[in-house]
């Protein structure tokens, strides 16, 4: 593991003990993170490290550790919470999200079962949907701008059946691609990696305290600086 790694999980402990103890140790905090590409062998090392920095909160607190990779990838999510039952109000469960179908990727260690963050078919623009959105007129009836700007990275495209789909988040609702959608596919090489770019879209990321890039992007909170400084502590973190 390297230092690097062991940096950025000991600022996950500290930004979860503070929100724990924050809350005088009645409330559950989690914290999920990805650290990108990682061999098989770190997952015993970052397990064993994380459990150990998190033994020294308090002995009335219950630490787990969870690690969860999807084929070469790797993520990880740290939770603390009360050792005992408290008398803290309940709090009304989310509804649970559809399930989402698992789709095989071929990758150089051969396939594995990758469950997407969106609706494929829901969240995404078909190639003649998006080049419309990209088209001057916005009624553009030829799927090539889509695909010349997959072809650039540009815009993150997903092969899906004999198809791409082409993920909404990364649209400008004024038009066009999102600056910042084109800045960070381009820079995850999103034509070359399309489910790695996906994924880290959509995991929590420390940098913008806790949100997915997509999260921040639809909130308008994501601007160039914090961009790069996630896409920064990606490339550090590997």
């Amino acid at each position: 593991m390297t230092a690097a790694t062991a940096a950025r999980l000991d600022r996950i402990v500290d930004g979860l003990v503070a929100s724990f103890l924050g809350s005088n140790g009645i409330a559950a905090v989690s914290k999920k993170v990805s650290l990108g590409a990682a061999p098989e062998a770190h997952d015993t090392l970052i397990r064993a490290y994380l459990l150990e920095k998190l033994a020294e909160v308090s002995t009335r607190t219950q630490c787990r550790v969870e690690i969860e990779r999807q084929g070469p990838l790797l993520s990880v999510r740290v939770t603390l919470e009360p050792a005992a039952t408290t008398t803290a109000t309940p709090t009304k469960p989310e509804p649970a999200a559809a399930p989402r179908e698992p789709v095989t990727i071929p990758t150089s260690a051969g396939p594995f079962e990758y469950t997407p963050p969106i609706d494929l078919h829901r969240d995404t623009f078909s190639a003649q949907e998006a080049s419309s959105r990209l088209s001057r007129t916005g009624q553009s009836t030829s799927r090539t701008i889509a695909h010349e700007r997959r072809k650039e990275s540009k815009l993150l495209a997903l092969k899906v059946a004999n198809g791409f789909r082409f993920p909404t988040f990364q649209f400008d609702p004024r038009g066009g691609i999102h600056p910042l959608a084109e800045r960070a596919n381009v820079r995850l090489g999103a034509f070359t990696d399309p489910w790695g770019t996906l994924s880290w879209w959509f995991e929590d990321n420390d940098i913008l305290d806790d949100m997915s890039p997509a999260a921040a992007l639809a909130a308008g909170t994501l601007d160039e600086q914090l961009l790069d400084a996630a896409l920064d502590d990606l490339t550090a973190g590997m």
